[in-house]
């Protein structure tokens, strides 16, 4: 029933338009071609191409398993040469004492190490004794490896063993992962063997081995490891950090058993891969090979591609073809129905081509007409909400200043008695410079004026109140030219006067400072250490600021009001993410934090 209720909706989907079902005929016709093509290719060719891939991968694997197995037995005999040998066992029984002796072995082993450049170095070792190490240097402080290797080499009994281990990188200084031959030396009698009376080790150059691996690998996805056959963890690879993870699950260390080599196929992650083995002869490892699957199907999945792109070019030109054959009607329609949608998504400035005389250039024509007049008074609309909004904020900001300006008058008024007091001479003179900056018109300042308002303010005060308060002012560098609007923070610097230090016998002290923060806004702090805020009209406050309080409040709150317009001013510029904080207990005092944009074009509501 679903599937029937799908296939009446994709019916009827392309039952409404020409243009749709003109597409989807060119559409199904070269997408079936190609299809039906690229299928028989691929099923008839990829099996064969898979069968001659894992043929000629096999030969790859058996001849490098071939010449690992040359190098390794190639050590391995000249080792068994030595252990058979009297007057080697006689000379490591004896090292140290015959100098002759031991510069003959050197050059044998050096002789040995240059023609075999896979040995990078060899060490005949006593038990508990002398040693003599021949090839590549390896400082005194990495020869942890050498106990490890001797006991192995020990419980050998004589047996020639194959181990990894690790050795000195000269150049990058380092250890580096390589692989070891071991074999214990016995004092050999005619009628025993004798005990063990020192040990040979081999180290094989970790550079040769890893060229190998590379000339192995070349430049395939496929990789090469040495593995263990009795648990399938990795004994070497070209990743020094694989040693030791396990490569071979147990269920695919039964599919190769003991026998001779062969293939399998595993998946690793999502990849599907064929794995390749050969076992290396007087060892327990094997050498692995894996390669991707998709490796050996490269060729057929090529054509596959190629195939497909050309069906994809030619489902391209068929559908330009289609629609330029339809164009001329359809086209205009489209149009229509995209100006539509602009139109629902608010984009009301949008024009419409008219191309033709007819009914459709005619319904262009109209919804053009349409638009242009839905512009039109959306822009009427939005020029009328400005101008009732910075009707607003000069308003809001008409209502700060009278106060201040009435107790400043009575300041002078009280002091203009006293003849020849030059206070009164200092507070006209900052009271015109605050006159002429009130009046001075604009309406944005810098932070710079208002700090230098709020100093004139201060110090105006500093002389009516004398010894009883004290004040400081900071402004941040980088701060002075930041655009602020007139007599923003003034209200708080009064209240702090008024409500704070007016009530302070002695030792009453305002500080303003303008910082910005971390997230790069501007901060400017009011605080005073004068009588705190009560808790009662600390909740009042915070109501206030967030516009709940309530009609009704007593008169005394009604003095708020130039903190209520400070705050209206700066959610009106800056948007309701910004405005007023503030902090008031006993111990700290009283701080008014205004949080501002660094810049007025950035926000606010728009």
């Amino acid at each position: 029933m679903k599937a029937l209720s799908i296939f009446v909706f994709v019916f009827r989907y392309f039952g409404r338009s020409i243009y749709r079902k003109m597409l989807l005929s060119f559409f199904l016709i070269i997408v079936l071609t190609v299809s039906v093509l690229v299928a028989d290719f691929y099923y008839r060719t990829s099996a064969n191409l898979k069968r001659d891939s894992v043929e000629t991968m096999e030969r790859l694997t058996q001849q490098s398993a071939a010449t690992l197995n040359a190098y390794l037995s190639n050590v391995r005999s000249f080792a068994w040469n030595y252990f058979g040998d009297f007057d080697f066992q006689k000379f490591v029984m004896h090292m140290g004492n015959d100098p002759n002796a031991q510069s003959s072995y050197m050059g044998k082993f050096l002789n040995f190490i240059n023609e075999n450049p896979i040995v990078s170095n060899v060490m005949i070792a006593q038990l508990d004794g002398f040693s003599m190490r021949v090839g590549a240097a390896i400082p005194s402080s990495f020869q942890a490896e050498t106990p490890r290797l001797t006991d192995i080499a020990v419980q050998g009994n004589g047996k020639g063993i194959w181990v990894p281990s690790k050795t000195y990188d000269l150049v990058s200084k380092q250890p580096v992962n390589t692989l070891a031959f071991v074999q214990a030396i016995r004092s050999i009698s005619l009628s025993s063997p004798g005990p063990i009376v020192g040990v040979m080790l081999y180290d094989l150059s970790p550079d040769t081995i890893n060229r190998w691996f590379e000339e192995v690998e070349g430049n395939r996805a496929n990789k090469t490891y040495i593995v263990q056959m009795k648990d399938g963890t990795i004994v070497h690879s070209l990743d020094e950090e694989e040693r030791g993870d396990v490569l071979l699950t147990p269920s695919e260390l039964k599919k190769i058993g003991q026998g001779e080599g062969g293939h399998f196929y595993t998946k690793r992650q999502k990849d599907e891969l064929l794995v390749l083995y050969e076992p290396l002869k007087g060892t327990d490892w094997l050498l692995v090979c894996e390669v991707p699957v998709s490796l050996l199907t490269k060729p057929v999945n090529d054509f596959t591609k190629r195939t497909a792109i050309i069906g994809s070019l030619s489902l391209l030109v068929s559908m330009l073809l289609a629609s330029l054959f339809s164009s001329r009607t359809i086209t205009p329609l489209k149009e229509l129905s995209k100006g539509m949608k602009a139109i629902e998504y608010g984009n009301y400035s949008i024009s419409l081509p008219v191309r033709s005389q007819d009914e459709v250039g005619y319904l262009s024509a109209s919804f053009n007409r349409m638009a242009k007049e839905i512009n039109r008074l959306i822009i009427k609309v939005y020029e009328t909400e400005l101008v009732k909004k910075n009707a607003e904020i000069k308003s809001l900001q008409s209502q700060i200043n009278p106060h201040f300006l009435y107790n400043t008058l009575g300041i002078i008024d009280s002091l203009s008695s006293i003849d020849g007091d030059s206070r009164v001479s200092f507070i006209s003179r900052s009271l015109a410079k605050m006159f002429r900056y009130n009046i001075s018109g604009e309406d944005i300042s810098t932070l710079e004026a208002e700090i230098q308002q709020i100093r004139l303010y201060l110090s105006i005060q500093k002389i009516r109140l004398d010894s009883r308060f004290d004040y400081s002012i900071y402004l941040e560098p980088g701060l002075e030219q930041t655009a602020i609007p007139k007599l923003l923070f003034q209200p708080l610097v009064e209240n702090s006067i008024l409500h704070g230090i007016s009530r302070c016998v002695e030792g009453g002290s305002v500080r303003v400072e303008a910082t910005k923060d971390e997230r790069g806004c501007v901060q400017i702090h009011i605080w005073n250490n004068g009588e705190p805020i009560g808790d009662d009209r600390q909740h009042w406050l915070r109501a206030l600021l967030q516009k709940e309080a309530i009609n009704g409040e007593p008169p005394e709150e009604r003095s708020s009001i130039g903190l209520l317009n400070v705050q209206t001013r700066i959610r009106l510029l800056y948007g309701d993410d910004f405005g007023i904080a503030f902090h008031s207990n006993e111990e700290y005092g009283t701080s008014f934090t205004i949080t501002i944009k660094p810049s007025l074009h950035q926000g606010g509501n728009e």
